[in-house]
């Protein structure tokens, strides 16, 4: 007969709440998908507003500040309108540190003069 070792009672180390990885990662998206912000729908004098000053910052080269809605959550971005592509529908925003942001018109949701 083979013999066997009786070990007792051993500690064992258990991590309760992260012990599966898939499970941390699921409920870590749960609870940022909870966070997100469902997009506004604008009415049209909205977005005559946010058209007319958009064409009245482009020509004056004013600073602007763009409020847009990404992913679930509103994006504000200050700078100068350095162009409006009508066929892809975006607007490139020079911002203070010199980079180009591209942002989808449709994804506007306001617009202010500074």
């Amino acid at each position: 007969m083979s013999e066997q070792k009786i070990l007792g009672r051993t500690s064992k180390k258990w991590m309760p709440f992260a012990s599966i990885p898939m499970q941390f990662s699921g409920i870590a998206n749960i609870i940022s998908n909870q966070s997100k912000i469902q997009k506004p729908s604008l009415d049209e004098n909205e977005i005559e507003r946010i058209n007319q000053i958009l064409i009245e910052s482009n020509e004056k080269k004013n600073d602007i500040a763009l409020v847009y809605w990404n992913n679930g959550s509103f994006i504000t971005e200050i700078g100068k309108i350095k162009k409006i592509e009508q066929i892809n529908s975006s607007i490139y925003l020079i911002d203070k540190f010199n980079r180009v942001q591209t942002i989808l018109i449709d994804q506007l949701i306001d617009i202010r003069e500074i």
